[in-house]
């Protein structure tokens, strides 16, 4: 019987390898001037809208469009085709079609992998927004497809493509061993912004994660964070680390919640300790996630390992079944049925705020 570890190293190096290294595209990715990106879902972002209008630190022609939308919410698609996705499509297997690569933002996370199956299967790149899916079979089911049709995956917080990730690393190499951290996210939602901290710490400090423990206040509803449902408290997953090099293992500390503060990390190594930064204004940090995104488009790249996407993701189950249970739990313990939760107030908030643009 396959293990985890044995299914995640199989699929790391099997699928990244495979993409990097194949001589021979997919036919329509082959010789592309423009990449076609179909929008399926309304999010939270509008990572894709912003290659109509890139940065200004953006050099060139810009070779990744916007190619149709498609959302099961009555009106939404049409709003967001007025605003520059694109045309309309009734059906998103003919907008996967239609397209050279996927985008997925839909709020309800449990679609997912239904949503990407016709775009993995055709081995076309495909973003998925945080978080990854909900549960751990689906997670590991949309890998594998990538695996199998070279289909690049893309799934990650803006935090994990900051120029302050390359500083931490110095940091902990000139005075390690790593011993602990704490990550900040001023963001309550346990779904969308958990993934935040737990994406960013991973990225700059790397993974082997052991155990997850939740405490805390439990934020569903998207509402919170407007002020609509009054002040929420904060919320901790707690994350042990399998021992490296023989040294204690790492304690990280991933804190969400709504009072003043920045995207940071605090970083105690066993010489010295330090807060790192990310960007602190919506510019600064898009900015950068729409680089890795034009990246990934264009060079059909992932950014990240697959193991990483996967890690970070059980990590995040693990500390629902925690949630739920009240103790420590092990990554390696978790089944494919354990899920992320849902509540459908995500969903409606955002079909309300894309309504209003209109």
């Amino acid at each position: 019987m396959e293990t985890r570890r044995t299914f995640i190293k199989r699929s790391t190096l099997a699928g990244v390898s495979g993409i990097l290294a194949a001589k021979t595209p997919p036919a329509f990715a082959q010789n592309m001037n423009t990449v076609r990106v179909g929008q399926i879902g309304r999010g939270s972002h509008s990572f894709l809208l912003r290659f109509n209008k890139p940065p200004a630190s953006f050099k060139g022609t810009v070779k990744v469009k916007p190619n149709g939308v498609w959302d099961d919410a009555p009106g939404v698609a049409e709003v967001m085709s007025g605003m520059g996705w694109g045309p309309v499509y009734k059906d998103y297997v003919e907008l996967t079609k239609e397209s050279d690569a996927v985008h997925i933002e839909h709020a309800d996370y449990r679609k997912v992998y239904e949503l990407a199956q016709p775009a993995l299967e055709s081995g076309k790149a495909v973003f998925i927004n945080r978080p990854f899916t909900a549960s751990i079979a689906d997670a590991e089911e949309v890998i594998r497809l990538a695996t199998a049709y070279d289909a690049p995956v893309m799934s990650a917080s803006s935090l994990e493509f900051q120029p302050v990730l390359e500083d931490m690393k110095a940091f902990v190499r000139e005075n390690g061993p790593l011993r602990a951290y704490e990550a900040y996210c001023p963001e309550p939602h346990f779904t969308w912004h958990l993934p935040h901290v737990i994406n960013y710490a991973h990225a700059a400090l790397g993974g082997g994660i052991d155990t997850a423990y939740f405490t805390g206040d439990y934020v569903m509803a998207l509402e919170a964070r407007y002020g609509e449902k009054g002040a929420t408290g904060s919320s901790l997953c707690v994350l042990n680390y399998k021992p490296r090099d023989g040294e204690p293992p790492i304690v990280g500390m991933n804190h969400i919640g709504t009072y003043p503060g920045s995207y940071h990390i605090d970083i105690y190594c066993a010489k010295a300790n330090k807060l790192f930064e990310a960007g602190m204004t919506d510019t600064s940090v898009m900015e950068y996630m729409f680089n890795a995104l034009y990246d990934f488009y264009t060079q059909r790249k992932p950014p990240r390992p697959y193991s990483a996407i996967l890690e970070q993701h059980r990590a995040l189950v693990a500390a629902n079944v925690s949630r739920l249970t009240g103790r420590a739990v092990e990554l390696d313990s978790l089944g494919g049925d354990d899920a992320l939760p849902y509540s459908e107030s995500i969903r409606r908030l955002i079909i309300r705020r894309a309504l209003k643009k209109k």
